[in-house]
């Protein structure tokens, strides 16, 4: 059943912030700022008569004067400059996670509450402080299931094609993450969210594409860069390991440990898929007779790290090599094939801000949690830390679409009044992007090459003690792009 949900207090806030596009009081970024500039008029004195009297050239030049204040306050004009966006409303698609369905398949203890009454709350204290530029953000949300990529397919469409929208926030993820080109590509629709998980997929986006976190490459660069810095990396003898849905990674972490002068002495490729065991066990234990052979002293997984942690335990090096991996999440939830979660112990990841850093940060309660709680009463924040796996986590749910808002607000802002694809990617590549904040997040920054957000990065290590396994922090948070 599709689920469609409209911002409750648009059409009120139009009519209170209509005074606003009248007097064009709210447009105030830099690049506005300078158009006004430019088309200010500058009067002279039109007096040639040498008779006139002093007095006289004073009144002229407080006339000038008055009339180029008039022409530098004239407001920019409003209009429907793309499809979604109206003279007073920028409509969005909202693509949400189907919790409800992974709870019922067993793929999930809880949800994250009630993410569709998050996202309005959030969408209307936006709209409460002026929305963008003078325009109210109207959100369509629809719930898609992750783990199904027909699914996602369905709810882009409805998004946005049985929509007119001009953005999707959330876009989507797990398996059903290759639908993403159908939002950026298919539909033309920019997006903050998803996973951009190569290059090859980022190549079908014609718009812009952008999503909180590093992008699969960027994850990669961030482990290398933390590992040299750290001096993990002396002595290393790598031996490169991935499934083959991430076949495409492979090429491009050779080239990243290349690069600084990392040794490599072998690769492996396992083809069985993750529901093929008995299949996937054969092919990693004959990779890692390989991989003792080679004289390797560490591994680096790229992709889903749970088969390859898996044979490295039943090949008895746990604990007698060095595991990195290029996939925090993946490592953060090791999957039923892993019963002795101790064998993934020591593993590093480069990771961001931990939950308990996102929740301690004060422009994070100020701005996301607040405003939600003001308006959803029944409403369950807390330290993420404090709740019980069973139990709803709504601090997720205002984390994930806080973040993808804010970066939203920031980069259609800086596009200015006249809001499309092309000048919105303008202003993500232009002085706005260049470095910005994000609740929770902290220093962030997007760049044609960078297409997540977050700068704050650090080393994590995988710890079975912690909770029912999980990263704990390796090294302090680094500002990598400062």
């Amino acid at each position: 059943m599709t689920k469609l949900h409209h911002s409750a207090s648009l059409r009120l806030l139009v009519a209170l912030f209509s005074f606003v596009l009248i007097a064009g009081a709210c447009v105030n970024t830099e690049d506005e700022d300078a158009g006004t500039t430019d088309g200010a008029s500058t009067a002279t004195d039109d007096s040639t008569d040498d008779n006139t009297v002093a007095d006289d050239s004073t009144d002229d030049d407080t006339v000038a004067d008055d009339s180029s204040d008039d022409a530098a306050e004239e407001p920019v004009a409003l209009t429907a400059s793309w499809r979604g966006v109206t003279e007073d409303t920028i409509y969005v698609g909202v693509s949400l996670l189907d919790f409800e369905l992974l709870v019922e398949l067993g793929l999930s203890p809880s949800g994250w509450g009630d993410q569709a009454a998050v996202w309005e709350a959030l969408v209307d204290d936006l709209n409460a402080r002026g929305g963008i530029n003078g325009r109210m953000v109207d959100i369509t949300s629809e719930f898609y299931s992750p783990i199904d990529a027909a699914d996602a397919e369905r709810v882009c469409s409805v998004l946005h094609q049985d929509n007119e929208t001009f953005a999707n926030l959330g876009g989507f993820l797990g398996p059903a993450g290759s639908a993403d080109p159908c939002v950026t590509g298919t539909n033309k629709t920019v997006m903050v969210g998803g996973e951009i998980s190569s290059a090859e997929e980022l190549a079908q986006a014609d718009v812009a594409w952008f999503h909180a976190g590093p992008t699969t490459e960027y994850q990669t660069v961030n482990l290398f860069n933390l590992l040299v810095q750290t001096g993990e990396t002396d002595g290393a003898k790598v031996f490169t390991m991935g499934g083959a849905p991430a076949a495409d990674e492979e090429s491009f972490v050779l080239e990243q440990l290349e690069a600084r002068g990392i040794e490599v002495v072998g690769s492996a490729l396992i083809e069985a898929l993750d529901g093929d065991t008995i299949a996937q066990d054969n092919e990693l234990a004959v990779a890692f007779e390989r991989f003792n052979a080679s004289g390797a002293n560490t591994l680096m997984v790229f992709g889903t790290p749970s088969a390859s942690i898996r044979g490295a335990g039943a090949a008895g090096l746990t604990g007698e090599i060095a595991i990195w991996s290029n996939d925090s999440a993946g490592l953060g939830n090791l999957g039923a094939t892993i019963v002795d979660k101790s064998i993934a112990n020591g593993t590093l990841a480069s990771t961001g801000p931990t939950d308990e850093d996102v929740w301690n940060d004060q422009d994070f309660q100020d701005r996301c949690v607040a405003p939600v709680q003001e308006r959803i009463p029944e409403s369950d924040f807390r330290n993420p830390l404090d709740y019980a796996a069973e139990e709803e986590n709504w601090f997720n749910s205002v984390r994930q679409g806080c973040q993808a808002l804010s970066i939203f607000e920031t980069i259609a802002t800086a596009a200015g009044p006249v809001l499309t694809p092309e000048t919105f990617e303008a202003a993500a590549f232009g002085p706005a992007g260049d470095d910005f904040q994000v609740p929770g997040m902290g220093p962030a920054s997007l760049s044609p090459d960078k297409r997540g957000a977050r700068d704050g990065v650090r080393l994590s290590v995988y710890d079975s003690t912690a909770g029912d396994g999980g990263l704990v922090p390796f090294t302090e948070l680094l500002d990598a792009f400062e």
